[in-house]
């Protein structure tokens, strides 16, 4: 985020002149406005000189191009372009040059929501999983009779209640008021340790169904879904990797 490159530069009209390309935008092919990071200083370099202005679908200059993404396909994932759009002063989010710090404030509740659905979606797969597994017979018995069908099971509810507990550890310290600049290393880890839970849930009970979990919109078409929603949830918001550098800094380490 400190390498952001679009720029806003006043002109004489006393308008900012909006410059530069934004890609992943969640929904941009449906939005009217989008709340915009720019450079508002051109010599700033790193955090400083950030600041947010509001920025109208239909004002000239702004086009989008729809990207075809591996899931999430709901989301319409958007590449936005910004070609001397002018925009009035008036738009301004916020004091100029403090668009930084309203963009981290916001990661956390991004990166807390993605932890919770990434979870919710762990647990859809595991309850198709069971569902399924108490239904269809192999070898003379149903799926769940066999203990190598019933050890996936609970392996997938080992991690899903475990993330459970650390997602309801956060609400309590947020309801308790605890500031979001302390709680947003543990939040981080919770986006990690929910994403890992998707996935390995995801391909677990992907082995329970079997073939019929490859086949969009059939028996297992949630479990098929869901697999295709991993990397989005491991990625955005901020990778894996990037949670786990930003947790250990916040431990001062």
């Amino acid at each position: 985020m400190a390498n952001i490159r679009t720029t806003a530069i006043r002109d004489t009209a006393g308008s900012f002149v909006v410059n530069g390309n934004k890609t992943f935008i969640s929904g941009g092919m449906n939005a009217d406005f989008f709340t915009t990071a720019v450079r508002t200083d051109p010599e700033s370099t790193g955090y400083s000189g950030i600041s947010l202005v509001l920025v109208e679908r239909q004002m000239p200059g702004v086009k989008t191009t729809r990207l075809r993404t591996q899931g999430w396909n709901c989301s319409t994932t958007t590449a936005v372009a910004f070609e001397d759009v002018k925009v009035p002063i008036e738009n301004l989010i916020g004091e100029e040059g403090m668009g930084f710090v309203a963009i981290m404030l916001n990661f956390n509740n991004e990166r807390f929501s993605m932890a919770v659905t990434a979870n919710r979606m762990a647990r859809c797969c595991l309850e198709e999983a069971i569902k399924y597994a108490t239904q269809r017979e192999t070898f003379g018995k149903k799926l769940v009779k066999h203990q190598v069908i019933r050890h996936k099971l609970m392996e997938c509810a080992r991690h899903i209640i475990a993330t459970n507990a650390m997602i309801m550890t956060i609400c309590q310290q947020r309801h308790n008021g605890v500031p979001d600049d302390q709680v947003g290393g543990l939040i981080a880890l919770c986006k990690v340790q929910a994403t890992k839970t998707m996935e390995f849930v995801a391909r677990e009970t992907f082995q329970v169904f079997g073939g019929k979990a490859y086949i969009r919109g059939g028996i297992g078409g949630t479990v098929e879904r869901v697999y295709r929603e991993v990397r989005v949830y491991a990625i955005g918001g901020g990778s894996e990797e990037i949670m786990l550098d930003l947790a250990s800094r916040q431990a001062r380490l």
